[in-house]
């Protein structure tokens, strides 16, 4: 199934996708319109047995994403707020459950929905300039959806902080907090991405997948469920051909050709 895009765009060039959020005049905020566009290019790309690995990154040099489209809520009724909520997260644990790796590209604000976005992807690169923030509590909203990941992504008092105080982290402090994954300046994103993606792109992507599915029950089960997890899911992949060809090219000190 097609769909007409307007509110993002989307390419695929051999195992690379890139999904652009492109709303650069409102500072790329999240709409009814951008969740269902980002949607659907997600499930095509975990459709796509060609795609390793997704980028993800915004049109304009002033924000990933400012969080959620005011436009898009002020006026909703509380069971229709309720409603946006959980189609936030429908699309954003989309993200965190996808069988490809996702590098979020950050330059400027990543705020609210827009840092519960990113969170639910695996990696995330920023330029020095940005910043990282939850600002729902300045206008008497707490912050809630993939924003429940924070605690294990940078422990309980560092969310608390973003949530109680609704104050931005610069870039360092983000990387120091363990919130971002590197730290460039604004001129050298594209040559950090590209080296990221190089790397993800060499690596097998049936283990990425299976290692994916392995953190998310890390993520989302008790510790011995999700050991036991662990366990059996490495026995499956050790029956794949890319297992093999690693192991060999590992004893045979040669490159491994992943397929």
């Amino acid at each position: 199934m097609s769909i007409d895009l307007t509110t993002i765009r989307y390419e695929k060039h051999g195992g690379r996708a890139t999904i652009v959020l492109n709303r650069p005049q409102v500072l790329n905020a999240i709409n009814a319109r951008v969740l269902d566009e980002l949607e659907w290019a997600l499930r095509d790309c975990a459709a796509d047995g060609q795609v390793r690995v997704v980028l993800l990154r915004a049109a304009g040099h002033k924000a990933f994403s400012s969080g959620i489209d005011v436009d898009f809520v002020r006026d909703k009724s509380p069971f229709e707020v309720r409603h946006v909520g959980r189609r936030l997260h429908d699309v954003f644990s989309l993200c965190r459950t996808l069988p490809k790796v996702i590098l979020v590209a950050v330059d400027g604000l990543c705020l609210g929905a827009g840092l519960e976005l990113a969170v639910s992807c695996d990696l995330i690169v920023a330029t020095a300039r940005s910043q990282f923030g939850l600002p729902n509590i300045n206008v008497g909203i707490p912050a809630i959806v993939e924003a429940a990941v924070l605690p294990q992504a940078i422990g309980i008092m560092h969310a608390r902080e973003l949530c109680f105080t609704g104050l931005n982290w610069g870039a360092d402090k983000a990387l120091a907090r363990g919130l971002i994954n590197e730290v460039c300046a604004q001129e050298d994103l594209d040559s950090v991405v590209s080296r990221w993606l190089q790397r993800l792109e060499t690596r097998s992507p049936m283990a990425l997948m299976t290692q994916k599915e392995i953190i998310h029950a890390w993520m989302t089960t008790d510790i011995e469920a999700a050991i036991e997890f662990s366990i059996n899911t490495v026995g499956l992949n050790w029956t794949t051909r890319d297992q093999k060809e690693g192991m060999g090219a590992f004893v045979e000190k040669r490159p491994a050709d992943f397929t």
